[in-house]
């Protein structure tokens, strides 16, 4: 070992094999300084991001509301509308307009649906985030809301907005003011609307169910059940719930509360929303529970 140490580099104390263990010191790397080209690199990558984003999430919206529209121009406003609603996904600033742009469309299904409670909440969504006062829009949401109204049967608040609205140029509502005049006692007036829409039109569901309605309040009954028949042989059932509904109160105002269940019972399978339906079968269930007894 002693020959050895003679002709080692003299630097290295500890020769070749008694190297101890090496650790080398890590020299710590100076951080940059923040600057303002710093500052401006991380800017735009969040804004390539945000282009990004709002691209693809624009393209998606955009070519929904395009699918919507064709279902919505063929009147399949059930499917138009699922469309729609996802057009809306994601709410993101700086597109309200387009936003707004598709709760239109939305709000204008529901209203052909007889949806108007919902039709009235999109057209109180556009007016939150429109930004200026649009009188056409306070329109289309007063007109629902009188259709609101007319489904609620608040046939006397209904009347004033939809006989407007009917004066304007929503020739459509005739029957609905004609309606409202018919359930005010004015059946007068009702028969004048409705000789308006039979000038162009023939006889439909909702004019029967609505004749048939009053003859059964003046108890005209074989004149009630005429109406009620003739409205379930049309071929447009459109407002056949109508129909139905008055053939469950003839039956009950002539005290066959059997064949009266029975129909409410598939009065209410068929619309289970319906909530003037859903009491008389709650009624009725009873009453004709009761004559079976007997």
């Amino acid at each position: 070992m002693g020959r050895r140490n003679r002709h080692r580099n003299r630097r290295d104390r500890y020769g070749i094999y008694e190297i101890p263990e090496y650790r080398p010191v890590k020299r710590k790397k100076k951080k940059k300084p923040f600057t303002l080209k710093t500052f401006g690199k991380w800017v735009g990558l969040v804004v390539i991001l945000l282009i990004l984003v709002y691209g693809v999430s624009f393209g998606i919206k955009y070519s929904m509301r395009n699918k919507a529209l064709s279902l919505y121009e063929k009147e399949d406003y059930t499917a138009a509308v699922d469309l729609f609603k996802e057009a809306l996904k994601p709410g993101l600033p700086l597109l309200e307009s387009f936003d707004n742009d598709v709760r239109f469309y939305l709000a204008d299904c529901y209203v052909n649906m007889g949806e108007y409670g919902l039709a009235c909440h999109e057209y109180s969504k556009i007016r939150v985030w429109s930004d200026k006062k649009d009188t056409q829009l306070d329109y289309l949401a007063n007109v629902a809301y009188g259709l609101q109204l007319y489904e609620w049967k608040d046939y006397r608040q209904a009347l004033p907005i939809l006989l407007q609205a009917y004066e304007d140029g929503y020739s459509d509502l005739v029957l609905y003011v004609g309606s409202c005049y018919g359930q005010t006692g004015d059946l007068e007036n009702m028969q004048i609307y409705y000789d308006v829409f039979l000038q162009k039109n023939a006889m439909n569901s909702f004019m029967y169910a609505q004749y048939a309605a009053i003859a059964l309040d003046e108890d005209k009954m074989d004149e009630a059940l005429s109406y009620i028949e003739a409205g379930k042989q049309l071929e447009d059932q459109s407002n056949i719930k109508e129909v139905l509904f008055d053939e469950i109160v003839y039956y009950e105002k002539l005290k066959d509360y059997n064949t009266a269940y029975d129909k409410a019972k598939a009065f209410v399978e068929a619309y289970p929303t319906d909530v003037d339906g859903k009491n008389e079968y709650d009624i009725l269930y009873t009453r004709q529970t009761e004559s079976k007894q007997e």
